[in-house]
């Protein structure tokens, strides 16, 4: 059984007896205008950090808690990602601040040859780019493909537990070769509610799906669907 399809089927288990499957509702996201510039960014620095609660999409469950952290800024950005027990979950690397050469937001570590946008320069909605690349998968020398096109779709006022944010909505649209070589058409789509006075996202939102080599009728497999919201932020 495929990792994704299997570690969302524990979590269904692991209700309650008789429990309701309730969706994770929608972010409590309004409209609004703005004029936000990049310059307005927050710029990184060694000891901000940004705490996540990690939750499953389909049926609202906490999954982890995650705290991330700059831990150095010479060379290029790097983040260390920890779950709350202590589980290192792999270190983001941005050569440029919003561009990514390391990614450890997915099933496997991702290293870019091109580093990918995770926001843009310009901010102005319907801004878009487009990426071509190869990445490496974990300590593997192997190159896979992957493409992903970068959209500012709105500017919401988004309210979490956390406080009210005014964020930029950034949509990415990924399509790749996956290291698992019994998958086809690796699809994956996410949202970012991007907060530049936090210099980070508030929420992010990630699933995927993708056809599997030999099921008749293209069989769809589906990967989890999370969403990271902001707890706290130094």
């Amino acid at each position: 059984m495929d990792i994704f399809k299997r570690r969302s089927l524990l979590a269904l288990l692991a209700l309650p007896t008789g429990c309701a499957i309730q969706y994770l509702p929608p972010l409590a996201a309004s409209n609004i205008v703005s004029g936000g510039l990049a310059g307005a960014v927050r710029a990184p620095a060694v000891g901000q950090s940004w705490t996540y609660s990690q939750f499953n999409f389909y049926n609202s469950q906490l999954i982890d808690t995650v705290k991330e952290e700059v831990v150095d800024v010479d060379g290029g950005i790097r983040i260390s990602r920890r779950s709350k027990n202590n589980t290192d979950l792999g270190d983001e690397f941005q050569p440029v601040w919003g561009q990514v050469k390391q990614d450890s937001y997915w099933d496997f570590l991702q290293t870019y040859e091109t580093a990918m946008p995770l926001w843009l320069d310009n901010f102005t909605v319907g801004t878009s780019q487009s990426t071509d690349t190869h990445y490496q998968s974990g300590t593997s020398s192997f190159r896979y493909w992957i493409s992903a096109k970068t959209t500012v779709t709105g500017w919401e006022k988004v309210a979490i537990p956390s406080g009210t944010f005014e964020t930029v909505r950034i949509e990415r649209f990924i399509r790749q070769n996956h290291r698992d070589i019994s998958r086809l058409d690796t699809v994956r789509r996410e949202t970012l509610w991007f907060a530049p006075e936090i210099g980070r996202w508030v929420a992010r939102e990630t699933n995927g799906e993708f056809r599997i080599t030999g099921r008749r009728g293209g069989w769809i497999g589906r990967e989890d669907h999370f969403r990271w919201q902001l707890e706290s932020w130094t």
